[in-house]
């Protein structure tokens, strides 16, 4: 059970992170107040991560002394009391329509927060100055249930032993867990079907619309695409696109932006899909096939492959003069590269425009990608 909740808490982490973080459009289906542009959301998910071995491994402590099973109850209630507190909170964040008011009359979440107040957060409680109840902890329990000595006004402050399983106590948070987890992911998975309905929309229209106009839409519905490449974002896309026809360089990168957008779209709605999917467990039968299927062995004296007949790569030389932009960085590494494409007129006069304008973003950048589709690296 308690994989099963941290599994779940892993899904609302993703959506968090991949969809209601990176679009517009998703943080106004929550209440996205300036509070959550902070990593507010994010302390809650570790607190949950950090909390989950002291509530599920309690009822296996075998501590002899009093101190220490009185140290790992009150760490077990007050853990599940802000818990409790951040589901709350969680439900008000995804505007899930559940208050306060409506935990209180679940019993899941009443009875563990009550023995809490009694034992944890106000062991004496007063109202206007009267005692109302005091409680302390008994000495005759155990490592599997709580035992607690109370003294309430409602009985005439007469002594009463109190007794709850931990166990019991255990289940009921797993209970109140797995419910209102569901339903906030309920919440979030219609927040992203209404986001794929968007994406669709734009792929309808790629085709239909014109550059600018897609570029629009995309700033409405779809920003996370003008952070996918050095100048993607939209002011150089539009000085790009109006020099379209001067040359093929700025071609290349329009024509680069459009595969990236319907890519990223399409994968896009494919995660949707995957986050909702049942949870798949890993057989292990399948696990002895991946390590122990046949595999055909090679003899390396008798392959006809040498160095000098292995394909040339690339990837290295672009990705330093793609991070790494000075001239005495930019003529080694460009060096290097113009060295292994000498016969390639393209790449040598891209490299040049490079070195001319390698503080112009769009000219440096531009030139790149067109040496990257040239050379099959992108």
């Amino acid at each position: 059970m308690k994989e099963e909740v941290e599994y779940k808490l892993d899904r609302i982490a993703n959506i968090w992170n991949h969809f209601i973080w990176e679009y517009d459009f998703c943080k106004r289906k929550i209440k996205f107040t300036p509070e959550l542009r902070t990593n507010y959301f994010g302390a809650i998910l570790g607190y949950f991560q950090d909390t989950f071995d002291i509530i599920f491994r309690c009822e296996k402590s075998d501590s002899e002394s009093y101190s220490a099973r009185f140290s790992n109850q009150i760490s077990l209630l007050q853990s599940i009391y802000v818990q409790q507190d951040f589901i709350e909170e969680s439900l008000l964040i995804f505007k899930c329509r559940i208050e306060k008011g409506d935990l209180k009359k679940d019993s899941n979440y009443s009875i563990n927060r009550e023995i809490r107040n009694e034992l944890v957060g106000h062991p004496i409680r007063k109202y206007k100055g009267q005692v109302i109840s005091s409680c302390l902890f008994g000495y005759n329990g155990g490592s599997d249930k709580i035992v607690y000595l109370r003294y309430h006004k409602d009985n005439n402050h007469k002594f009463e032993s109190i007794e709850y399983p931990v166990s019991e106590i255990i289940e009921r948070h797993k209970e109140f867990l797995n419910k209102y987890v569901d339903k906030i992911l309920k919440k979030l998975k219609q927040i992203l079907f209404d986001f794929v309905k968007e994406i669709e929309n734009i792929e309808n229209l790629i085709d239909k619309k014109s550059f600018n106009e897609i570029l629009k839409i995309s700033s409405v519905y779809y920003e996370s695409i003008f952070t996918y490449d050095f100048i993607y974002d939209k002011e150089s896309l539009e000085k790009i696109y109006v020099r379209k026809d001067e040359h093929k360089r700025y071609q290349n990168l329009i024509d680069k932006f459009y595969y990236d957008l319907k890519s990223s779209l399409r994968e896009k709605k494919e995660y949707v899909i995957e986050l909702f999917e049942p949870k798949r467990e890993i057989k292990n039968n399948n696990i002895e096939k991946l390590i122990f299927g046949i595999t055909k062995l090679v003899d390396v004296s008798k392959s006809k492959d040498t160095d000098a007949e292995r394909p040339a790569t690339y990837h290295y030389e672009l990705g330093k003069i793609a991070t790494r932009r000075n001239p005495m960085d930019f003529s080694f590494f460009g060096g290097c590269l113009k060295r292994k494409c000498a016969e390639n007129k393209i790449v040598l006069n891209e490299l040049e425009h490079m070195e001319s304008n390698i503080y112009n973003d769009i000219e440096y950048f531009t030139a790149y990608r067109l040496i990257c589709t040239e050379l099959k690296e992108d």
